[in-house]
């Protein structure tokens, strides 16, 4: 058992340092009731401005029990990488809330690990540019700043001293449970529109991005139950590969800071505008157009259509330089 810790902790970590690669056309889960499940949750937060800062989680649920040793009811390691945008694209329209890294360079104070995983290990394996990096979340000299996360969890935390005595592998929570929690921030630079918090896989990702990984999950087995195993083939690479995981994404979209412009993409339209006079005459909750409450008072008022006419008429302030 001891053997199979490392393997399932060296190829977690290997998973999240390697280039580019192509996916095969990997199906997807064909019930999700029976696959594990991951997801990225951002709860009510959907409409952000530069500076804001909120949380995102990552959310898991043990698959239904198949009545074998290991399997997608016992898994109990978790690789992936969180794009905090398009993946593959350019600028950090979202950061980690502060980059404080404690004494191990982990940013301890913008990651809350759940303590239903106190004895898991938690890396983000990208955090800081130590060793020479030429990128990383919190760079200190001057490196490129990644826009992704690449986090890993594995047990048990601590690791045992090597002795006669095999490791006994813990499983993740059942679930569905929430096991860390990323504190983010809007950058200062970002464009208005939407963000996505993407997890990358196999199933909706023709290649990933530099330096970030698929996900992967293992079992207590050392088992890569990412895709259903098929014998004679590496995990995942069988040209019917089915995936073994559910996953949910999340969004959020960065606004303008432009009165009227309730999309959030730099402009201000007449159907905008319609939606604020109806906001005005209580037909649709300020929600509907969260930027045309300049002032925060919780409605909207002729001042604020007038800001938003100007707006469609002049155009955003700001617009030209996004």
């Amino acid at each position: 058992m001891k053997g199979r810790a490392i393997v399932m902790i060296a190829g977690a970590i290997i998973a999240l340092s390697g280039t580019k690669q192509a996916a095969l056309a990997i199906q997807a889960c064909t019930n999700a009731a029976n696959c594990v499940e991951v997801k990225v949750d951002v709860g009510t937060t959907t409409m952000v401005k530069a500076g804001d800062t909120f949380d995102a989680n990552v959310i898991f649920k043990q698959g239904p029990s198949d009545g074998q040793p290991g399997g997608i009811d016992e898994i109990a390691a978790l690789a992936l990488s969180l794009s905090l945008g398009t993946p593959g694209g350019s600028g950090t329209p979202l950061t980690l809330a502060t980059c404080t890294l404690d004494g191990s360079g982990f940013p301890s104070a913008d990651v809350t690990i759940d303590p239903s995983i106190s004895n898991f290990n938690v890396v983000v394996e990208n955090a800081n540019c130590a060793n020479g990096r030429t990128h990383c979340l919190c760079p200190d000299a001057g490196q490129t700043r990644d826009n992704f996360i690449n986090l890993v969890i594995y047990g048990p935390n601590p690791l045992p001293t090597p002795g006669p005595a095999g490791i006994d592998i813990p499983t993740l929570p059942t679930g569905p449970q929430t096991l860390v929690t990323f504190h983010l921030k809007v950058d200062a630079s970002a464009v208005a529109g939407a963000v996505p918090l993407h997890i990358i896989n196999q199933v909706e990702d023709a290649s990933r991005p530099q330096f970030t990984a698929f996900l992967s999950v293992g079992d207590k087995l050392a088992v890569d139950q990412t895709c259903t195993p098929v014998t004679g083939q590496p995990p995942c690479s069988a040209a019917d590969s089915v995936s073994q995981v559910a996953i949910t994404n999340a969004q959020v979209t960065i606004k303008s800071g432009c009165v009227g412009d309730c999309s959030g993409d730099g402009a201000v339209t007449v159907n905008e505008l319609i939606t604020m006079v109806n906001i005005a005459l209580g037909n649709n909750p300020v929600s509907a157009c969260p930027v045309g409450d300049a002032n925060g008072d919780g409605e909207i008022t002729v001042n604020e259509i007038i800001s938003g006419v100007n707006n469609a008429l002049n155009g955003c302030p700001g617009a030209a330089a996004q």
